[in-house]
């Protein structure tokens, strides 16, 4: 039987094995497809972050310096007074200081509105024609720009790719007075992108008009060839995609075996596209070669763990059966202790003989508990005792059976009708077997004790029990005393007080334990209470004790709910005869 069982295990784990292979291959795969596309992406959104901002830091530079020789005081009297000697020397060593800030390669060039003549570097200057439409940006940056502008041209000839920075230069007045700019180019930054990097991915950047304005094949550049055309095998709007990006932003997108990622560079209206596609070479890397020693290391494991839980089942077979028969001796002691308390309570017919109706319910929290209650007759009347003691289940139970050895010795009738003699005497027997002075132990009980008259007047003494009278019309809530009895704070029989209940045909007493009133349940788990239960058994009062005892054992099932019960339920309810003993 167990070598059957052990042979089920190795199956089980033969079958396990394989499903992990599968299982792992499979996610392998896709994991390995999923970091290689998201590493290649990452790399080329980082490569062309880096580059964009390279370019726009370079390029704000140049804006930068532009605008401070706009600026300049010495420049300004130059352009409104070109031919002062004095004021040109002065303005072209400014504009030589100016040039040794900015980029290498770059030109600066400038055109005052007095002669029109047009500056760049040492070349020869020329008069520019305002009337020329190839002059535009003349006009356009005098009377309608404000700090600067720039356009960006490519000169088929070179294979040159220029941006020009364009600022006008006013006067104290604010009024026009000529322009200056610098131009960069911007075919050296294209170049460095690709001489960086090495990737199979195919580059390109497209100005807004979907003209590609970078790529390794120069061609595609001087045909202005659109950015959709060079991509038209993945069946993908570049164009669109790259109008719909925001100021800045990068989007990535899935291609037929790869991907491929577009991103903005808002300074100069253009974009970047790169596609990448998959490639088993992708695969060629040392996690691949981990997957398969996991691979090998998990079956070792299992190789082992059929080892070890052969041993571990055969032990824990052992084990439990031990642990079983235990239980069952345990729980059989339990049992047969609950059969032993439940005998200790009065029996139907103790009841019956004083009261003229009653009833009881005596719930356990578990298979033994901490309450009792306790009934005896005397020629005087009869002693009802309710009692509930430190804790629940065994140690409450022995508890118990204690006190009702206590009360066998504490009531007699000398005394049946001095509550206060009976709770004193029960004190010091408890007191007496745990030693209380001595020892840290500070068990005991709360105890209720009545007698009840044979005229069925009631005295009576109480240890935090309360005891409540309804008489139809209002129910009245006599408080125990703060007595815990057993404890050892007990030091004086005078503490203890006495009330004394004249009889009224319609009064019917309830006394129950703390098992009750504290039991947390409802909406939001909060006690049962005391305003709970006199209500239910103000309600009530015209039905039998049986009646009432159910309706309040059904509510305090209903309002606990799911809750677990915290203690011992008990509930003693009566009516005493009234001058008939």
């Amino acid at each position: 039987m167990k070598l059957s069982f052990f042979s089920k295990y190795v199956i089980f784990s033969v079958i396990l094995f394989l499903i992990i292979l599968i299982v792992g291959s499979i996610s392998f795969l896709f994991s390995m497809q999923q970091i290689i596309r998201d590493n290649k992406v990452s790399e080329l959104t980082k490569l062309l972050e880096i580059e964009k901002i390279k370019l726009e830091t370079s390029v704000n530079k140049e804006i930068s310096i532009v605008l401070k020789m706009a600026g300049s005081y010495l420049i300004q009297n130059y352009f409104e007074n070109p031919t002062n000697p004095v004021l040109k020397k002065l303005a072209l060593d400014e504009i030589k200081s100016y040039r040794r800030a900015l980029a290498a390669g770059a030109t600066i060039f400038w055109v005052n509105d007095v002669d029109k003549l047009f500056y760049s570097d040492d070349k020869p200057p020329y008069k520019v024609d305002i009337t020329d439409t190839v002059n535009y940006w003349y006009l356009m940056t005098l009377n309608e720009t404000e700090d600067y502008n720039f356009n960006i041209n490519y000169n088929p000839n070179l294979n040159v790719t220029n941006i020009w920075i364009n600022a006008p230069v006013f006067n104290k007045s604010r009024k026009p007075i000529g322009m200056l700019g610098s131009g960069i180019d911007l075919s050296a930054f294209v170049k460095s992108v690709y001489m960086a990097y090495s990737s199979e991915a195919r580059l390109y950047f497209f100005n807004s008009l979907g003209e590609i304005t970078g790529a390794k094949n120069i061609e595609l550049v001087a045909s202005k060839k659109n950015i959709n055309e060079e991509f038209r095998d993945i069946n993908e709007d570049i164009f669109a995609k790259a109008n719909s990006l925001k100021s800045g932003e990068t989007q990535t997108f899935s291609i037929p075996n790869g991907q491929a990622t577009i991103i903005s560079i808002p300074l100069l209206n253009w974009y970047a596209v790169a596609a990448l596609d998959y490639s088993i070479n992708d695969f060629k890397i040392p996690i691949t070669a981990f997957f398969f020693v996991v691979i090998l290391v998990i079956a070792f494991i299992l190789i082992i763990t059929c080892i070890f839980v052969f041993r571990l089942i055969k032990s824990l077979q052992l084990a439990t059966v031990s642990i079983e028969e235990q239980n069952k001796i345990i729980m059989a002691g339990i049992r047969y202790a609950n059969k032993i308390q439940r005998n200790l309570l009065p029996p139907d017919r103790v009841l019956t003989e004083r009261f003229s109706d009653y009833s009881v319910i005596w719930e356990p929290r578990d298979v033994v508990g901490g309450d009792i209650y306790w009934v005896k007759h005397f020629e005087k009347g009869s002693v009802l005792c309710v009692c509930d003691c430190t804790g629940h289940g065994t140690p409450g139970a022995l508890l118990t059976m204690l006190v009702a050895s206590a009360l066998e010795s504490a009531v007699d009738p000398s005394n049946c009708d001095d509550t206060v003699d009976i709770i004193w005497r029960i004190d010091e027997s408890i007191k007496g077997v745990f030693n209380v002075n001595d020892l840290e132990i500070k068990d005991g009980c709360d105890l209720a004790v009545l007698f009840i008259a044979n005229d069925g007047s009631v005295r009576l003494s109480s240890g935090h029990i309360s005891i409540f009278i309804c008489d139809g019309k209002q129910v009245q809530r006599i408080k125990g005393q703060k007595i815990f009895v057993g404890e050892g704070n007990l030091k004086d029989k005078n503490d203890i007080e006495t009330i004394h209940i004249p009889f009224d045909p319609e009064n019917k007493f309830y006394i129950a334990s703390d098992g009750l009133f504290d039991q947390p349940g409802g909406e939001y788990l909060v006690p049962f209470g005391y305003k709970r239960f006199e209500k239910l058994i103000l309600e009530s009062h015209a039905k039998k004790h049986s009646e009432i005892s159910a309706k309040i054992w059904v509510d305090f099932e209903g309002y606990r709910g799911a809750e677990p019960r915290v203690d011992d339920f008990e509930l003693i309810t009566f009516k005493p005869y009234g001058g008939r003993l």
